[in-house]
């Protein structure tokens, strides 16, 4: 029963955390790359995957409690990490990219559906999925991870089968490996597992009489956090090399289409449904986790619990639905430059919070605070 339990909690994270920037980027990536394909991985893995997972495991230490976890930072900056964050993952950035894409896939086979309207019914199912928050884990572990996994992998292995070899290039490795670790940060995974830690351990403990103790909560988030991880490594693997094997055919195609192309080559024209279905189910279940996440945040945190979760829910999808109309391409505008100044300071911020829980590391703030200005003098220098 707990090794089940593991596993279902590993495919709600996997469910949780590959959206629209998990489908887009290693597609693009691998295109990009051709026979370099390898070095952008390892850098994508490495960003993409093991930092998100330590990010999970680093909040596990605290009980799921991101304010806390945040909070290490020091007060104030601690707050303001809180909320840059949540404005990547929610309305202002991860959210609205996630219906975007989504839109893309529905829109491949019923070009009259306007993004107006298809966000706005988007809205409304949102509302519905996270109406109950309790339930959203058991929802992505028993029904939509493996849903979401089956439709990922068929597309991959049939694609993977095929005699296409990428073409050569002449893109430096430890280029490509860079050109992977920036688009990792991209995914805002890291950011997303500090602040899906909380739902997640909730579970954990729920079902398990709530009588665990911190150690054990942690070896569990470590367990589910790797099968999650796994998954996503295999994922993106995939995606990689099939784009990679299939680059020149889908040189000229908006990176929202990529995977529609490629599916089509791979599995005719017929089976690009099945790849829209999959970025279809893929985008809306992690909107749907991003969204409960972002309305408890308002409810509890900038309005200290003076509005009920179900209004602070009805404000995001609102947010949500506004800022989905800007389109990909704008709302990646957004995302970047904030997503590059505050990675290198939560991944650091990960490993001082480990260091402090379990060996008394003092100095985490200094450490966070430091990296923090490091990166933004690195930024305006380069």
């Amino acid at each position: 029963m707990q090794t089940s339990r593991v596993i279902a909690v590993g495919l709600a994270i996997f469910t949780m955390l590959f959206g629209a920037g998990n489908v887009v980027f290693p597609l693009s990536l691998g295109r990009d790359m051709g026979s370099q394909v390898i070095f952008a991985l390892a850098g994508l893995i490495l960003t993409g995957v093991l930092v998100p997972v330590l990010g999970l495991i680093s909040a596990s230490l605290f009980d799921g409690n991101y304010k806390k976890f945040l909070g290490m930072a020091g007060g104030i900056p601690g707050a303001l990490l809180a909320l840059v964050c949540m404005l990547l993952i929610g309305p202002f950035g991860a959210t609205p990219r996630c219906i975007t894409l989504a839109h893309a896939a529905v829109a491949w086979h019923i070009p009259g559906v306007s993004l107006f309207v298809f966000s706005l019914i988007v809205a409304v199912l949102v509302f519905l999925a996270t109406i109950k928050r309790s339930a959203i884990v058991d929802l992505f572990g028993r029904y939509l991870g493996p849903i979401k996994i089956t439709l990922l992998l068929s597309i991959v292995i049939v694609g993977l089968f095929s005699s296409a070899k990428a073409p050569l290039s002449d893109i430096p490795a430890l280029a490509g490996f860079l050109k992977g670790f920036n688009e990792g940060y991209l995914t805002l995974d890291l950011i997303a597992t500090i602040f899906f830690s909380g739902l997640i351990i909730s579970s954990i403990k729920a079902r398990n009489g709530g009588t665990m103790t911190s150690h054990q909560v942690m070896m569990f988030a470590l367990k589910a956090g790797l099968i999650g991880g796994t998954l996503l490594g295999l994922v993106y693997s995939g995606f990689c090399i099939l784009a990679a094997k299939y680059g020149v055919f889908v040189a000229g195609v908006e990176k929202e289409q990529l995977l529609s192309a490629l599916a089509s080559l791979v599995l005719g024209e017929r089976a690009t449904m099945l790849a829209n279905a999959t970025m279809a189910v893929a985008c809306l279940t992690t909107a749907i986790a991003l969204t409960a996440v972002f309305a408890d945040y308002l409810a509890h945190q900038l309005f200290f619990g003076r509005i009920k979760y179900a209004y602070a829910l009805l404000l995001t999808v609102t947010a949500n639905f506004i800022m989905t109309n800007l389109g990909f391409a704008g709302l990646a505008r957004v995302i970047e430059p904030m997503a590059v100044l505050c990675y290198p300071a939560l991944i650091v911020l990960s490993l001082a919070n480990i260091a402090h829980v379990l060996a008394d590391f003092k100095y985490v703030k200094h450490l966070v605070l430091a990296t923090f200005a490091m990166t933004v003098l690195l930024k305006f220098l380069m």
